[in-house]
Parts: C-alpha cells; structure tokens; sequence
C-alpha cells in the first residue's frame, strides 16, 4: 500500500513538473491544469478507499475460514469418540460372544458329540440320496439335511430327526415300484427340459412312461443333480421289459430291468456298438463281403428251392415213367421212347449224352457259390491287412499313448475277418447241402437210365 501511494506521489511529482512548464510555456493554461490536479487526487483517493474495502473483505474470509476449520476438527474428535466407543463396544461383545460360546460348548457336553456324529453321517448320507432316483420324488430331504450340517447353531430334536427319517425312506424307497412326476432333460422338444410322469424301480432305475426313455442322475458343476434321458438307450429287450412293467396290473407279476449301479450299466449298454456300426467299422471291405454274402445266399435258396422242386418232381415221374419235358427224368424218357428200337450200345450212349446234358442243369450256380465261400474269407484277409497298416500309420504320426487313435484301424482289421468267415461259413453250408441235393437228383437220372437199359437188355434176350 505504501509502494502504491509512493508511486502516486512520484505521479504527481511528475505531473507537477509538467505543468510547471506548461505554464511557463503558457500561462493561460493555468486553470485546466488545477482541474487535471484534482482530478488525479480524486482518483487517488478512490483507489485507496478500494484497497481497503479489499483488504477488509479478505480478513471477514480468514475468520469465516477459522470457523469451519475449528467446526470441522470438533467433528473429527466427536466422531473418533464414538469410534473408539465403538470398538470398546465391539471387544466387550467379542468377548462376550466367547464366553457365551465356551459356556454353550460346556453345558451342550455330549449334545455337541452328537452333533458331529450327525454332520458325519450327514456328510456320507447325502451323497446317496442326492444320486437316488427317489430323491426326485420325495424332494427337499437333502436341503433340510444339508442345512442342519452347515448350521453354527444347535439343532433341535425334530431337525436332528430329518437325517434317521430320510434313510428310513430311502430304504422304503428301494422296495417301491411307482411312478412320479419330474423334470427331465432330453425329453422335449429339441431335446429340452420338460416335465414327464417316470416309473421308477427302487433306487435304481426308472424310464418314462410315454416313450420307455431310461433316464440317468447327472451332476451340475456347482454339485446340484438332475435327471437326464441316456443319449444312447439300452437295447430292445430292456425297453420291452420297462413297457411290460408300466402297463402292468396291480396285481401282476413281470419282469422288469435293474441296474444296481443306478443308470452306469445302462450307460455303457447304451454306448455298445449296433450292427449298423460294426457294418460301418467294417469300411467297403466289409460292404463288398456283405454283397457278396447276398448274393450266395439269393442264389443258395434259389438252387435249393429249385433241385427240391425237381427232385419231387423226377421222383414223381420215376413212379408214372411218364415221357415228357417237365424235368430230367422225363425228357430222359423221351429219349427212350424216341431210341427204343435201337441197339443196347446206341441207346446207352443216348441216355448216356441226355444225361450229360442235364447235368449242367442240375448244378447250375453251384460254382459260384463256392467261389463266394471261397473269396469272402480272403476279402476278410484283405481288410485285415488294410486295418493294421492304419492302425500303424496312426501309430507312426501320433504315437502309441492313446489307444483311442488306434481304434479304428482295429475295428476295419477285426470286422472285416468277422465279416469273411460270417459269409464264408454258411456260404459253404449251402454249397454242401445244393451239392448234395444235386448229386442225389443226377443220380436219380443214372439209376432210371441203368434200369432203362437193363430192361432193354432183358427184353433182348427174351427174343433170342
């Protein structure tokens, strides 16, 4: 402030001392000069009046300033008061609390051992029942167990009872054959969840009672279980005897699946391969013996169908000697009609050459079927040797520590030689018994042409 009225003077000074040479340069100017003076000496006061309006503004904020502060650390101790009044508090309640707790723990004496005894079997039971089919039926056994055994609380008599009462219906449970309601997955559209009406055997097993669907316990992650439809459902005869048993009466007795291992067994019954996939390992070498398989077993029946359709009918004919061209025997006796008149060795060399002839009739196809018999069990060889050279390239590029990789070199290898010696096996069946069939029928045709000529032999020696 003194610096500023100093430079105020210093102004003024100056201001002075130019007038001064104003009016000696011009002593007409005195009055405007006088008026200039003033001028500045009003503003000078101004300024000086400001400043300290200023300053007094500034001193009313330090002391308002002073206030809050003094406010604000009367309310820090206020407020550290009740926090060390509070943790007073909390070590009084504390110790307290482990007092009451000691003193709980000695008057509870052989009610505390008995409440760990019961999170035990708690702990060994629920497990059980959590994987029982008859929890889905009776529900809400687990929850109440599970809540006693994670309580810090002492139980009361009737919640200590759940644990005895839900073993005891359990064991009823697996005596029971009933069917309940439950939500399953898999079972609706699109393989959704929906809610289904279950017959249940036990504990142990139990299907739908629409679609005879056998169902399985699953575990979430988080150990929650719910009930699932087998992706791959046991054979046909598990299903049949499952319908037996829902459509049943009260009163009447059947068979019915049990899988001990609750829904394991079924599981990997479920996951056994079908023919459709043995066919399938078996690769076009096994398709290629199945082919052929068809066809030798077509052409079995069909040579088995006609040389007993003929034999009957050469026996037939045999007894009548009628001639004719319904089957061998016959047309052999139109040859003897036609040669009758002729020599003994002319006529033998006629049934001898119809003979010939109806032999390549006789055992027509059966040939074939042998060389069917014979090539499946080479073609089985084949695919054997196909499969092993896979299995030991999957061996070369991955290794041999996973037999999953080698799987299916082995299964082209093993079904392919089960497929050969299923097709050769009854192939040669049918090539014995059609040989058979056709070396009885050509010798039915050698023994009417022996009597044949026997007879024109006799006849013969009758003229002489």
């Amino acid at each position: 402030m003194l610096k500023f009225k100093s430079s105020l003077k210093a102004l003024g000074a100056a201001s002075l001392l130019g007038l001064s040479s104003f009016a000696i340069a011009a002593p007409a100017s005195a009055q405007s000069l006088a008026d200039v003076m003033n001028r500045i000496r009003a503003d000078s006061n101004q300024m000086s009046s400001e400043d300290q309006a200023r300053l007094r503004e500034f001193q009313a904020d330090k002391t308002a300033q002073e206030n809050k502060m003094a406010e604000a650390r009367a309310a820090l101790n206020a407020a550290e008061g009740r926090g060390r009044a509070l943790g007073n508090e909390f070590d009084a309640n504390e110790a307290t609390l482990g007092d009451l707790e000691a003193q709980v723990t000695a008057q509870a004496g052989d009610f505390q051992e008995l409440l760990g005894q019961f999170r035990t079997a708690a702990g060994e039971t629920m497990p059980e029942i959590a994987n029982s089919f008859a929890n889905f039926d009776y529900q809400g056994r687990v929850e109440g167990i599970a809540e006693i055994a994670e309580a810090r609380t002492l139980p009361n008599r009737a919640q200590l009872e759940r644990l005895p009462k839900a073993m005891l219906q359990e064991m009823i449970a697996q005596s029971e054959v009933k069917a309940f309601t439950a939500t399953v997955d898999g079972v609706g559209p699109d393989q959704s969840n929906a809610d289904v009406e279950l017959m249940r055997v036990g504990v142990f097993t139990a299907a739908t009672t629409d679609g005879k669907k056998f169902v399985e316990v699953r575990k979430k992650d988080n150990g929650d279980t719910f009930l699932q439809a087998f992706a791959k459902q046991p054979s046909g005869k598990f299903g049949s005897t499952m319908g037996s048993l829902i459509s049943a009466g009260p009163d009447q007795l059947v068979r019915a699946p049990v899988d001990p291992s609750k829904g394991n067994l079924f599981g990997i019954l479920g996951d056994l391969p079908k023919l459709s996939d043995r066919l399938k390992d078996g690769g076009p070498v096994g398709a290629v013996i199945m082919a052929l398989l068809a066809v030798g077993l077509l052409l079995g029946l069909y040579k088995v169908f006609t040389l007993f359709t003929m034999g009957g009918s050469m026996r037939r004919t045999a007894k009548t000697r009628q001639a004719g061209d319904g089957n061998p025997l016959a047309r052999l006796f139109e040859v003897y009609e036609q040669n009758r008149g002729s020599d003994i060795e002319t006529l033998e060399l006629k049934l001898d050459e119809q003979i010939l002839g109806e032999s390549p009739r006789i055992e027509r196809f059966n040939d074939i079927i042998k060389v069917l018999a014979s090539v499946a069990p080479l073609l089985g060889l084949l695919g054997t040797v196909i499969g092993m050279i896979i299995t030991f390239t999957a061996i070369t590029i991955y290794g041999a520590g996973d037999p999953k990789l080698m799987a299916g070199g082995i299964s082209v290898a093993l079904m392919t030689t089960v497929f050969g010696l299923v097709a050769a096996i009854p192939l040669l069946l049918i090539h014995a018994v059609v040989s058979s069939m056709a070396r009885g029928n050509q010798q039915i045709l050698d023994e009417q042409a022996a009597g044949l000529i026997a007879e024109k032999a006799e006849s013969l020696r009758g003229v002489a």
